[in-house]
């Protein structure tokens, strides 16, 4: 049960103390295996360029934060730095824009005539670090590591993939088991060199490489397809602990950091930091355990989701010292989804439609103690409190979540908040000791819901949430191609959803780059990566210098 969470349960990317709750930690019994540094191919390139003399050596550079203990394997990375800068030296078939719909990169063009199996083309003359073209067999395994390495940071949403073949030199065959319209939006995982799995810094095709085994730096990769127009010949890597992070940052030491806004670790911000913030899938949620008596009736969830005002969250306490930093979602699928219908969220005074929910359901305040009970199928009445569980480490969920608790309270509810640390809250989920809890996951960018859906090991059913009646709902909305066809199975979804309440939806994150002001232009990070297209970026180290 353990494993299960710690695949699909996006509350953070490393264990608290390391990361940003609301991120993904994979494997978590596997962390040891990482510390110890794997070899790296040694790659030959030119020396780096020479700057030539300057006064400010640690300010005239642009450096990022680098963990050397931990893996630059793409696939299996799981340090938040690391990741970010992955993007640097690896590249995959697509990318996600703002809006969460795929970008060709590697993919020169693909075509699928019933949204099962798909061929996807190469781009040809793609170089990779260890001087070899890419290939589709480089492709089909990188894809196949993603989707079957026990530490993979991408099993969840490659699951669905049934087979993956290279045929002929640039064409990759995938066919996966059900039709899904929008199922190049996952397929913005890094690709690495074929049979490169077992090395700490595997060969990519990305804009930038590390000289040696040691380096503190990257160089350009000569044999980038965009060499010429990078902005930058050398990018330093500086290590430094969490407690030092903003005091880098803010003496210009550090040139840029990646941020999770809404999570555990408060990054100190100032009018010369520059944000820049991009849409995710990361969606946050109220779960509930259907084990608990109280929660048995949809009834009653429905009712409780009733009690949540998301425009407060977001506005008072998510979005709060920075605006934007989550969006709400009334309905479960993301209102920046690029084809979102405003139809679909639901009209009218939430407030008597949870009095008629408390009503059918029975619920009334039948001891006169200011609290709901009830019907005990007996002929009376039975009390009852619900036991709402929260990660202690995150300030923002602790937040919203005691604002729901107030709020289910003056309707009634009898709310008891425990506070766990977050190997408490992990064990309590695992063991199904609560009756709601505050939660995140990081969901595909086809807005594929059945691990919140659907029963099974490998899914988010802590509660005995999930249930098989989902099924024809999810895979009518992924089959769905026209905007029309969207909108209507996007609404019965809802609807579904709604209905049934197995989780009430939130909001979904924004995350966030941060530079100096005036340093950076042209930059366009994304969920698929913090580096995307850096060569259309403009750098400017005077800027930096000033600030």
């Amino acid at each position: 049960m353990r494993y299960r969470f710690l695949r699909f349960f996006i509350l953070t990317l490393l264990l608290p103390a390391v990361f940003l709750t609301g991120c993904w930690v994979p494997y978590r019994t596997n962390l040891i295996s990482q510390i110890t540094p794997e070899p790296v191919a040694v790659i030959p390139l030119p020396e780096p360029e020479d700057p030539g003399p300057i006064e400010n050596p640690r300010l005239s550079r642009f450096t990022l934060r680098y963990e050397t203990g931990f893996t630059m394997n793409p696939v299996i990375a799981i340090n938040r730095d690391n990741i970010a800068l992955t993007s640097l030296l690896y590249e995959s078939l697509f990318i996600l824009d703002d809006d969460l719909t795929a970008v060709p990169l590697l993919c020169e063009d693909w075509f699928s005539e019933d949204n099962v199996t798909f061929f996807i083309n190469i781009m040809p003359g793609i170089e990779m670090h260890d001087g070899t073209q890419l290939t589709a067999d480089d492709v089909a395994y990188s894809i196949r590591q993603a989707m079957n390495h026990q530490r993979s940071r991408f099993r969840n949403k490659l699951r669905t993939i049934e087979s993956v073949t290279s045929d002929g030199e640039l064409t990759v065959t995938i066919t996966v088991d059900s039709p899904n319209a929008r199922f190049t939006r996952l397929l913005d995982m890094p690709i690495i060199k074929n049979g490169s799995m077992d090395l700490r810094i595997p060969p990519g095709t990305g804009p930038y490489i590390f000289p040696h085994d040691e380096a503190m730096m990257l160089n350009r990769f000569i044999g980038y397809r965009h060499f010429s127009e990078l902005p930058l010949s050398i990018i330093h890597l500086v290590e430094c602990s969490d407690s030092d992070l903003t005091r880098l940052f803010d003496s210009g030491e550090l040139s840029l950091i990646w941020d999770d806004p809404g999570g555990a670790f408060d990054i100190r911000l100032n009018r010369s930091h520059e944000p820049r913030l991009y849409n995710t899938t990361a969606i946050q949620y109220l779960g509930f355990n259907t084990n608990s008596y109280a929660l048995r009736n949809p009834d009653v969830r429905r009712a409780i989701g009733c009690a949540i005002d998301r425009q407060y969250i977001v506005d008072n306490i998510m979005n709060v010292p920075r605006t934007g930093q989550s969006v709400p979602s009334p309905v479960a699928i993301s209102p920046v989804f690029d084809m979102y219908d405003p139809a679909w969220e639901l009209r009218g005074d939430l407030l008597s439609e949870m009095g008629f929910l408390l009503e059918r359901a029975g619920l009334q305040d039948y001891f006169s103690d200011s609290f709901l009970a009830m019907p005990d199928g007996a002929g009376g009445y039975r009390r009852f409190s619900l036991n709402f569980i929260v990660n202690i480490e995150n300030s923002h969920k602790l937040a919203a979540a005691t604002l729901i608790a107030d709020n289910l309270r003056q309707f009634g509810f009898d709310v008891n908040i425990r506070l766990m640390q977050w190997s408490e809250f992990l064990s309590a989920l695992d063991k199904g000791e609560f009756d709601m809890y505050y939660g995140e996951t990081m969901l595909g960018a086809d807005f594929d819901f059945s691990p919140l859906l659907l029963p099974g090991e490998q899914n988010l059913n802590f509660g005995n949430t999930g249930n098989t009646a989902f099924r024809p709902y999810i895979n009518s909305f992924l089959a769905a191609e026209t905007q029309d066809a969207v909108s209507f199975s996007g609404e019965q979804l809802n609807l579904q959803i709604t209905q049934n309440a197995p989780f009430v939806p939130i909001l979904y994150k924004r995350y966030a780059i941060y530079s100096h002001m005036g340093v950076i232009t042209g930059a366009s990070p994304s969920q698929s990566g913090v580096f995307n297209n850096f060569h259309e970026w403009t750098i400017d180290l005077n800027a930096q210098l000033v600030n």
